[in-house]
């Protein structure tokens, strides 16, 4: 303590940093090495072999940055794939040793990638959920519209690679006005602030799961029906038809929702039914949705039963399971037989009896 300063931090305390802390110490460390490196060689200590041995030590996420930048810089970006983990490196050196001087190259790409690559940190909130994914790739539809992503893996690796080296472009062609009540506009830099509005506003505005406890992911049979009742809309057709193909149900669950998240949630004297009217887009496509599947049910109850298919209520189906595989049985000859003994136990001696009493009478 000097003058009634702190001039050090207790030993007893941890002092996190943020992603963009490290991310910054990151590239510091980098430039500080380059620095060290450009002083040393001009003395003659060095050779700019030793350097790029150095480089060869940087983490993948560095070089991998580092390359894309240099690509976009170059009007290559169609060169920004999905590589092997150490190609990364390999691509990066072998493009600065085409430069008469690489270490004043590797600093301008740094330079570049603080001031206009968006931080991996900003992608957090969707990089891992494949309904948000779906939402914020909709809203470049025309960016990707050529594309095909089969299943989760694939659309999300798309989304989290272009976002960070093509910001400028999304901010530009990004479709901001997709219809919520309740906007959010968030001010801060000028590469984050657009996708932190449109995090805060479709976070807050998209459909609450209130809404949608009726739909059941584990039953394939719903999730289906709704998928192609919600694709044969004249009007609003599934969204990314034809570039987002999902491999599971609970993928097309995923995009049933985000499908749904991008229906306009502020109610209209026009929408609605002829006697009932005041619904926002999104609220009207769930109450015809539901409406329907419950009419469906009814139906599907109605034949089941007029077609004698009796239901195994879901307590006894683990039961049933084992009975078939106890006594190896299928389900129809294991009930069959269960009725045939209990009819024998508590009916059948019964009725013998009164037929004899008839017939001797």
């Amino acid at each position: 303590m000097v003058d009634g300063q702190l001039t050090r931090l207790p030993d007893n305390q941890i002092y996190p940093f943020d992603q963009a802390s490290m991310e910054y110490h990151n590239s510091q460390y980098l430039r500080t090495m380059s620095d060290l490196y450009i002083k040393s060689i001009r003395s003659g200590t060095k050779r700019i072999e030793d350097y790029f041995k150095e480089l060869d030590k940087m983490s993948v996420t560095d070089a991998k940055s580092l390359l894309y930048t240099y690509n976009i810089l170059l009007n290559r970006s169609w060169e920004n794939i999905n590589y092997d983990n150490d190609d990364y490196k390999n691509l990066l050196i072998k493009e600065l040793k085409t430069w008469n001087s690489p270490i004043d190259k590797f600093n301008e790409l740094l330079d570049v990638r603080a001031t206009k690559v968006l931080p991996k940190s900003y992608l957090d909130w969707f990089k891992n959920d494949l309904r948000c994914s779906l939402f914020i790739t909709n809203l470049i539809y025309n960016i990707f519209k050529n594309s095909a992503f089969k299943g989760k893996d694939e659309l999300i690796t798309a989304i989290t690679s272009f976002l960070p080296y093509n910001i400028i472009y999304f901010n530009s062609h990004v479709n901001n006005e997709f219809g919520y009540c309740n906007r959010v506009q968030i001010i801060d830099d000028w590469k984050v602030s657009n996708l932190l509005s449109i995090k805060s506003t479709y976070l807050k505005g998209r459909t609450p799961d209130k809404e949608l406890k009726w739909l059941d992911v584990a039953n394939h049979n719903q999730i289906e029906w709704v998928y192609s009742y919600i694709d044969n809309d004249k009007d609003q057709p599934i969204i990314l038809k034809d570039v987002f193909f999902p491999e599971t149900f609970e993928e097309k669950y995923e995009l049933v929702l985000a499908h749904l998240d991008t229906l306009s949630n502020i109610e209209s004297p026009n929408i609605g039914t002829e006697k009932n009217k005041g619904y926002s887009e999104r609220s009207y496509m769930l109450y015809k949705m539901r409406k329907a599947w419950d009419g469906r049910k009814n139906y599907s109850s109605k034949n089941e039963e007029s077609d004698g298919i009796i239901k195994i209520y879901k307590k006894n189906q683990t039961k049933l399971e084992k009975l078939i595989a106890f006594s190896g049985f299928t389900a129809q000859k294991m009930i069959n037989n269960s009725i045939e003994q209990m009819y024998d136990q508590l009916i059948k001696d019964d009725t013998e009896a009164i037929d004899k009493d008839d017939a001797s009478g």
